[in-house]
């Protein structure tokens, strides 16, 4: 009689032992899972599949035509880059400038595209996000539901237990049976583990797309922008030329020697001012300007053509020699360093009104296309001062301020030089 005592007391033991590591486990993993964002109360099933399926075969389809338009892209550059290896001709150059605006239209419709692949890719991680929180929230249910069996099994004697089964297999069967539910307990935490931290990354894909869907509506403001500008370029060059390839020949003639004369000018004007302030004995602030800590000459700085731009439409005359920044018209325009106003010309055919300040350590700045000059040659000016105001004068199609760095006359990237 006491050896079935002891017996009974250890399979209760058996029994209060896995009871009590199945029901913590579960509850403190519950406790975890339970805190998390689950707005869905129950799974949509296979409707959600096959509108995630339809919105990948809508996905694939755009990066297919996404596909064909960058090939497109690279024809046109072909045809640039052909055509401004060719002769100097009008018909050449607005050959160059017809191909670069159709593949600036090209270059929109496809941002356009790429527009609409992330739209259905958000769509679709919503759906996987609706659809995961709602396994998460069954999950949870079922995990409830195993919890509370276990617990109405604790509720009961062992002696009822025992009394309640023919033999001691029958009441090992149910102990089996309770080993399974602590199985299938432990699977659906596991799941719920797996779906919760899904969750986190579909969120974070989620923010992710968003971001690039901002990144790209800026650029394709930026891109119309630019196609804007190239459409006016070949209004200007029309208009300049009147279409006659004489006048053509006789303005890019006008421009080059322009353009020599003001890379020729620079170290002279520099060597003369050096001079004319040494006689006057003031010298002391030209030389204690510092040659690497230019500012911005503009208050906003977005830069729509970049110093050697590949893209610049007449790069096949010469390169792009500066930075041009959008500016509308009678924009203020700051000097970039202190320094001595070496030149302020007015008209020229190229750079129209502009203003020439020598910097130290050989350096120089250049502002042109301006509508106005607010100082005078041989003047000094400090870093940030007003010099004068944007405009579209000499070859502009449009307002905006063309900025140069010169190092002994020479242009140089002003990028190397602005913070």
């Amino acid at each position: 009689m006491l050896k079935k005592t002891i017996h009974k007391l250890a399979l209760g033991s058996v029994f209060i032992l896995l009871f009590s590591l199945v029901y913590s486990s579960a509850g403190s993993i519950l406790a975890d899972t339970s805190s998390s964002d689950t707005t869905a109360t129950a799974s949509t099933g296979g409707a959600d599949d096959s509108l995630i399926q339809d919105l990948n075969n809508q996905i694939d389809a755009q990066h297919k035509k996404i596909d064909d338009m960058v090939s497109q892209i690279g024809q046109l550059n072909k045809n640039i880059t052909d055509a401004q290896g060719k002769a100097t001709t009008l018909q050449n150059q607005v050959l160059i400038l017809n191909n670069q605006i159709a593949k600036m239209e090209l270059d929109i419709d496809a941002k356009n595209e790429e527009i609409k692949s992330t739209n259905l890719e958000i769509d679709k991680i919503l759906l996987q996000i609706k659809d995961n929180e709602a396994s998460i929230a069954k999950d949870k249910d079922q995990l409830s539901a195993f919890i509370r069996q276990l617990n109405q099994d604790d509720q009961k004697s062992y002696l009822s237990v025992l009394l309640s089964n023919n033999s001691f297999s029958e009441f090992f069967d149910q102990i089996k049976y309770l080993e399974n539910i602590s199985s299938d307990i432990q699977n659906t935490l596991n799941r719920v583990q797996e779906n919760t931290a899904k969750l986190t990354n579909q969120k974070q894909d989620l923010q992710d797309k968003k971001d690039s869907l901002t990144e790209l509506l800026a650029k394709l403001e930026e891109e119309k922008a630019v196609m804007s500008d190239q459409k006016s370029e070949k209004d200007f060059l029309i208009v300049q030329t009147k279409n006659s390839e004489k006048k053509f020949q006789g303005l890019v003639g006008d421009m080059k020697a322009e353009q020599a004369a003001a890379n020729n000018q620079v170290a002279a004007l520099e060597k003369k001012l050096r001079d004319q302030l040494a006689k006057k004995g003031s010298t002391e602030k030209f030389n204690t300007l510092s040659a690497a800590a230019l500012g911005w000459p503009l208050a906003a700085h977005r830069i729509t053509c970049t110093f050697h731009d590949p893209d610049y439409p007449y790069r096949n005359l010469f390169e792009h020699s500066g930075l041009d920044l959008a500016a509308k018209l009678q924009t203020p325009v700051m000097a970039a360093e202190g320094g001595y106003v070496a030149k302020v010309a007015l008209g020229t055919k190229w750079y129209g009104n502009y203003i020439m300040i020598i910097h130290s350590n050989n350096l120089a700045t250049l502002y042109g296309h301006l509508t106005s000059v607010n100082v005078a040659q041989d003047q000094y000016v400090g870093k940030g001062q007003l010099i004068g105001l944007s405009g579209s004068t000499g070859f502009s199609s449009g307002p905006h301020l063309h900025f140069e760095v010169r190092y002994n006359g020479v242009p140089v990237n002003p990028l190397s030089y602005l913070p």
